[in-house]
């Protein structure tokens, strides 16, 4: 017979639940148009990098609130409606460290701003780096990798 501890697992449970729902408003906020709460998701020291995975161009990458809050505030708001979609989160958690890694896919579905079409924009894989501050969950480091997309490459000698 095994040993469980039951408290242990309870707890185990309930910051993997508490993760969960911080990856979730965390979309939400974006999509939203929510930008401090989209902040607020984030360490102050946090960084948020994102590169395409054919060819390594880094998309952006954003180093601490100041960062964060530029690069939501200029990012598409309803009625350009756009939804981010976490899936399939594997989640390890060491609670004595208030830690955690996350390792999710991620679907950025839009809508097309000429006809209405419901389409997917983007997909990747996401790479947290969680912390507990304060009794919440927050992303420490967001790696994501963008594994496809609709966005055209930039233009020769262009950004």
């Amino acid at each position: 017979m095994v040993d469980i501890d039951t408290d242990a697992e309870i707890r185990l449970l309930l910051a993997e639940r508490a993760i969960l729902r911080a990856l979730h408003e965390y979309a939400h906020a974006m999509d939203s148009g929510n930008e401090q709460a989209w902040v607020d998701a984030f360490t102050t020291d946090a960084v948020f990098d994102v590169v395409e995975v054919v060819g390594g161009r880094r998309v952006h990458r954003e180093d601490g609130h100041r960062d964060l809050a530029a690069y939501v505030a200029a990012y598409p708001k309803p009625p350009q409606f756009r939804k981010h979609v976490v899936v399939d989160p594997v989640i390890d958690v060491d609670l004595d460290a208030g830690r955690a890694h996350v390792e999710s896919y991620w679907l950025l579905m839009q809508r097309d701003d000429d006809d209405g079409t419901p389409l997917v924009a983007a997909f990747g894989h996401y790479r947290d780096t969680m912390v507990k501050e304060n009794g919440r969950w927050l992303i420490e480091e967001r790696l994501a990798d963008v594994q496809a997309t609709t966005a055209p490459p930039p233009s020769e000698g262009g950004s």
